[in-house]
């Protein structure tokens, strides 16, 4: 029997970084969307720059953020006493960091596809943008915001290089599944290895056909 606890350990990185990013990913989709100042392409740009990146440049940004000898790094140990390097929060960060601009991309294409007319015959009526937000507007993108948490959910999933950075390889605490594949090779264990990249390719099959059939004209959310 295989230990499980680099998928356990996987499990909870992604689920925790998915539920941030579904989060953030909405509140800067609808904050991006009212904006429309001189600065919304740089902003844009920094938000989608950890696709551009390689993921270990992202960590080591990360790493130094985060560090000690940083203000930012030291109010976090000091004040909140939340230790982010060498640990499952430093793993955490990193998922959030390298999928917020998936998810972030496909809510503010799915705000975008809404006819401003609608929204504008809702303010007519008297509908407050709070009402307006959570009535119309989400129900509205639930596919974008579905195919979003996907995405963010397998590309959390798959994070190897920022992780590796900001989080190590500790066994039992950081030893993700990506990472978990990469030592197991190193170690010339490949059998164990091929255990877990079966699984990582399963569930990749399983978001691939889940975005596809959600994707269908005939859907029956639609």
């Amino acid at each position: 029997m295989p230990d499980l606890t680099p998928l356990w350990i996987s499990m909870k990185v992604t689920l925790i970084s998915t539920i941030i990013v579904c989060i953030l990913g909405i509140v800067l989709a609808k904050l991006m969307h009212r904006y429309n100042g001189k600065l919304k392409p740089y902003i844009e740009s920094v938000i989608m720059l950890p696709i551009v990146l390689p993921p270990t440049v992202m960590g080591f940004i990360l790493l130094i953020i985060f560090s000690k000898n940083q203000w930012f790094g030291h109010l976090i140990d000091q004040t909140l006493h939340i230790q982010v390097i060498f640990s499952w929060v430093g793993a955490v960060i990193a998922a959030v960091i390298v999928s917020i601009p998936l998810m972030y991309q496909h809510v503010i294409n799915g705000f975008q596809s809404i006819n401003p007319k609608m929204l504008n015959s809702a303010r007519t009526m008297g509908a407050s943008e709070r009402k307006i937000f959570w009535t119309i507007v989400i129900p509205l993108t639930k596919r974008a915001i579905f195919s979003g948490i996907v995405m963010s959910f397998a590309r959390g999933l798959g994070e190897f290089g920022a992780t590796l950075m900001i989080a190590g390889y500790i066994p039992g605490l950081t030893n993700t599944l990506p990472l978990e594949i990469y030592f197991l090779v190193q170690s010339g264990e490949e059998n164990q290895a091929w255990l877990w990249v079966i699984v990582l390719i399963a569930f990749a099959v399983c978001v691939i056909s889940a975005l596809n059939i959600l994707n269908q004209k005939n859907h029956k959310w639609e």
